[in-house]
């Protein structure tokens, strides 16, 4: 490169980048088209006369973000990233504290927000640091858990966001799996569920955990579930669940006595909310999270480095 012309591009690239003018100023300055300007502060980077660095935050796991989004039908992918001395609880901390930053972020006045199961959905409780009020209405999306797990409860989530935000909650006071689908078709028709149908009707924003295999240890709810239900799941290939409604891996919803049995939204329902956030990770879950990905059912999903890499692999393998 000849030298006034390599001068001619650090003078560009000071005035851009240290000085701050924007290339309209600079065109002025120097005399030079706009379009001239634009292009000689890409040719400068290629030079290697100007190097931008990304402080305090790996733009590797922005690249990743990008890349999933490109092999999936989501609208934003947000990646919370892995330190060689965590442990694993400090990884779900991490994961739920950037689930609740991005609740508070997006909330708005008078919304109605529905919460599932899940750790890291229940982890959100208690990571906001300063409180605003949105009078919004906070709802479960699924039945409770037996009595050894009440304190994943999902009533106790929306219970606390509703004080954390500043609005109200409506409860469900009944197990995620009933013993007898007429026992569900008895709570569906009551007054008090009728309630729960119109909020679920009237969601703004879910947060949604994803279960892993069967096999997968740390759920809080499936010892609800009988040796024959497992029996079932296994046979018809489950992979995972979303809501407490199981699916394979395909991203078919496997339909059935269990399903009937089951005290949560619809899918077909959790489709036609505006913004559906899937909360999860893990190694065991990556499997779970593809097959759920094939549903297009969420909108935004909120993982960790690790599973984030993985999931990529994944996704462009199949």
């Amino acid at each position: 490169m000849k030298e006034d012309k390599r001068e001619l591009l650090v003078r560009i690239s000071y005035l851009y980048y240290i000085k701050g003018y924007t290339q309209q100023q600079i065109t002025q300055e120097l005399n030079i088209y706009r379009t001239t300007i634009s292009r000689f502060l890409k040719e400068a980077q290629q030079e290697q006369i100007v190097s931008i660095q990304i402080v305090g935050y790996d733009p590797k796991l922005f690249e990743l973000e990008l890349r999933i989004k490109a092999l999936t039908t989501l609208k934003k992918v947000v990646i919370v990233p892995n330190f060689p001395t965590e442990t694993e609880k400090q990884k779900d901390e991490n994961l739920s504290k950037k689930a609740a930053q991005y609740l508070k972020s997006t909330i708005k006045p008078h919304s109605t927000v529905g919460f599932a199961w899940g750790k890291n959905l229940a982890g959100m409780v208690g990571q906001l640091r300063s409180f605003k009020n949105t009078n919004s209405l906070f709802v479960p999306l699924v039945g409770g858990p037996s009595r050894f797990n009440a304190g994943y409860h999902p009533n106790s989530i929306v219970y606390n966001f509703a004080h954390q935000l500043g609005g109200q909650s409506l409860f469900i006071n009944e197990t995620a799996i009933q013993p007898t689908a007429y026992q569900r078709t008895q709570l569906y028709e009551s007054l008090a569920f009728k309630k729960i149908f119109r909020a679920w009707e009237q969601l703004d924003i879910a947060f949604v955990g994803i279960g892993g295999s069967l096999k997968s240890k740390g759920s809080h709810w499936r010892d609800l579930l009988t040796a024959k239900d497992i029996a079932e799941l296994t046979e018809r290939g489950a992979v995972g669940d979303c809501c407490c409604t199981f699916f394979d891996k395909n991203g078919e919803v496997l339909s059935g006595q269990l399903l009937n049995r089951t005290v949560s939204i619809p899918i077909q329902m959790l489709r036609k909310v505006p913004t559906v956030v899937g909360v999860a990770r893990s190694l065991d879950k990556v499997n779970s999270l593809a097959a759920i990905l094939k549903m297009n059912l969420l909108d935004v999903l909120i993982i960790d480095e690790l599973t984030a890499q993985k999931l990529v692999t994944l996704l462009a393998d199949r």
